[in-house]
């Protein structure tokens, strides 16, 4: 069976300023019609990436082939695509309708079917009517609605997302994050979004791109990215993890702290690493009474806090006093029948599947990207030209 050529590919992309890498030898492939999310923290080189396809920065080394051309040196005005930016970048002088239609004047498209496109584009983002109003009349969330659609207004083949929902409260955010899902769904079209959210990520991609310090750290499913984290830096950036650090006895033993724990898995040949699982993933239990070391990490711990969280509750235990504490997420309910009292000493066990172990990993390279460089750019717009590319 032949696996299809990728829509977009990035080879070995590199980028710098001064001294700082922002893009450290990037190459990914992905497919049509995929939504892509790359995320990571501020610095970590997401929107350097997101600007280099788009033309918008322009890399020192490496290739980018969108649907078989070679776009590596082309012009953002001769790219194929639609972006919409954090700060939504439209025109406060032009009416909506003109904002949306500014992308589709080189396009020649008859004055008709360029308003009959700009009122269906206005119907599909559920603004209809709102035409003739400029963009200082709107709320955020309309305002961001409206880059949306002059982005599509083109129909592209590739959308691009630079942190579009960061600018609105939580509460905007949500609904906008779902009308997203579904005009991307609708369209079929190809997307990447800039996000440092991860419950963003995790809700909406199809595939995450991890990134740290100018690299990709980890690709993969929300749930893959989740459940397997590739690194100790991607356990940390994305959910809840318990991590401690330990000292490697032997294949299967570890010092945690000032104790020796014996762990359900075969440890690689190292020194030192860090131990981490899952606050839901821990179960508890008053006594160790049918807990196999075998298959399980049986520990027994403090109970120092208890931290209502509404669906669940968030217990604090403490192994030992060198280690940061262990949270465990529990269900409302199994809170209620154990009745753990605060100070008592409790056991818990994490299945050998929910355990990750990361050897100690040499002192990270790079330095925090100066907040301009990643920043959206107001001439980014007059740079394209055309809102769609």
């Amino acid at each position: 069976m032949n696996t299809p050529t990728p829509y977009l590919r990035i080879q070995h992309l590199r980028k710098s300023f001064g001294s700082f890498i922002a893009l450290d030898d990037i190459s990914l492939e992905i497919k049509e019609g995929e939504f892509i999310c790359f995320l990571g923290p501020s610095g970590c080189g997401k929107t350097t990436l997101l600007r280099a396809i788009a033309g918008l920065e322009q890399q020192e080394q490496g290739r980018i082939v969108q649907a078989g051309q070679d776009i590596s040196t082309l012009p953002p005005q001769q790219r194929d695509f639609g972006i919409v930016f954090q700060s939504y970048a439209l025109f406060p002088n032009l009416t909506v309708s003109e904002n949306i239609a500014y992308g589709l004047a080189n396009m020649r498209l008859p004055r008709r079917e360029r308003r009959q496109r700009v009122e269906a584009l206005l119907e599909q983002i559920h603004l209809p009517g709102i035409g003739d109003k400029f963009p200082g009349q709107l709320s955020g969330g309309q305002q961001q609605r409206v880059a949306l659609a002059r982005a599509l207004a083109t129909e592209p083949g590739l959308l691009l997302l630079d942190e579009p929902l960061s600018a609105l409260d939580a509460r905007v955010r949500l609904h906008l994050r779902n009308e997203i899902c579904a005009l991307q769904r609708k369209f079929g079209i190809t997307t990447i979004m800039v996000t440092h959210d991860q419950d963003e990520a995790l809700t909406m991609a199809d595939r995450i791109v991890v990134m740290d310090h100018g690299r990709i750290a980890q690709v993969g499913t929300p749930e893959e990215v989740y459940r397997q984290p590739a690194t100790e830096f991607v356990a940390r950036f994305v959910g809840s993890m318990n991590l401690m650090p330990a000292e490697v006895l032997d294949h299967c033993s570890l010092m945690l702290g000032s104790r020796e724990v014996k762990v359900p898995m075969t440890l690689p040949v190292c020194e030192r690493g860090t131990l981490g699982f899952r606050p839901e993933c821990a179960q508890l239990q008053s006594a160790p009474f049918g807990l196999s070391s075998d298959h399980n990490l049986v520990l027994q711990a403090r109970l120092d806090h208890v931290h209502f969280m509404g669906a669940f509750v968030r217990l604090e235990m403490m192994l030992d006093e060198e280690l940061p504490p262990i949270h465990m997420d529990l269900p409302v309910e199994q809170m209620s029948s154990l009745k753990p009292s605060v100070g008592e000493s409790l056991w818990l066990s994490v299945p050998r599947e929910a355990l990750k172990f990361y050897p100690a990993e040499s002192p990270g390279h790079g330095e925090v990207l100066p907040r301009s460089i990643e920043a959206d750019l107001p001439q980014d717009m007059a740079a394209m030209q055309v809102t769609g590319a």
